[in-house]
């Protein structure tokens, strides 16, 4: 780990230009440096995302368990290798604190203030439980990140950008419905005649919209821009019964490049 996160060529270099003019002029100091002029010196190029990826895969472990696999792998007395040790406070909030039953975290990387709860802390990824000493993932970032991916879908499907599926009709009953750029095989039926006026209109589950819908188009939550009955099936009387996700090879050998 440590090759392939530090042991990489630096960023930077190449053309410096003429440091001339910055030494001859009156902002220069007394005594410069040999860097001191150029336009373009080089920088560390760290690849972090191993060592991002290795932290992920030891949660819910002891965090002296992770601390004492990554010591005996990283030799200290190397300048090169213990350089890693900084940059585990990016990935792993070690100073969690309990608060009134509460997990809560620095608000600042490098702060001093009264800290915040865990749940307004969103750059916090992993962090070691204050009581047990486990390390764990801020399962609140991911619930804020798949409401954030909802989100845009939602406001996708309201402004219009986004279709809510593009079918090709198979035959009377089967069409090919593409949804979230996956083919999906649909199985439709006909919704039952009413038993009379006054009757309600049987409800049927929709495994396409994912609801309970009626043949008048009443559904329990539909999703957002969803379209009527005609609109997604090009028929008022029927409804998704099944689905079957198609395979790549299914969709090329009827659809072709048109997929």
């Amino acid at each position: 780990m440590d090759k392939v996160i530090v042991e990489r060529p630096r960023r930077g270099g190449g053309v410096q230009g003429d440091g001339r003019a910055f030494r001859n002029s009156r902002e220069r100091g007394s005594h410069l440096g040999m860097k001191r002029g150029y336009d373009h010196p080089k920088g560390l190029n760290e690849n972090l995302a191993p060592l991002k990826r290795w932290l992920h895969k030891q949660v819910h472990r002891p965090w002296d368990k992770v601390y004492a696999e990554l010591n005996s792998g990283i030799d200290r007395r190397s300048t090169v290798q213990a350089h890693i040790f900084q940059h585990i406070d990016d990935f792993v909030e070690r100073r969690a604190e309990l608060r009134d039953g509460e997990v809560c975290v620095p608000p600042h990387r490098w702060g001093t203030h009264r800290s915040v709860p865990l749940r307004e802390a969103p750059n916090v990824e992993l962090f070691v439980h204050p009581v047990t000493g486990i390390l764990l993932p801020n399962r609140r970032l991911a619930e804020a990140k798949a409401a954030r991916r909802a989100d845009r879908k939602t406001w996708a499907a309201q402004r219009g950008d986004v279709p809510y599926a593009v079918y090709h009709v198979i035959d009377e009953t089967t069409q090919w419905h593409c949804v979230d750029s996956c083919w999906f095989e649909i199985k439709l039926a006909q919704f039952p005649e009413r038993a009379g006026a006054t009757q309600p209109e049987e409800r049927r589950y929709d495994v396409l919209r994912r609801c309970l819908v009626t043949r008048s188009g009443a559904a329990q939550r539909p999703a957002p821009g969803m379209p009527t009955h005609c609109g997604l099936y090009g028929r008022n009387d029927v409804y998704a019964a099944a689905k079957r996700q198609l395979s790549r090879r299914e969709v090329r050998a009827r659809l072709g490049d048109a997929a």
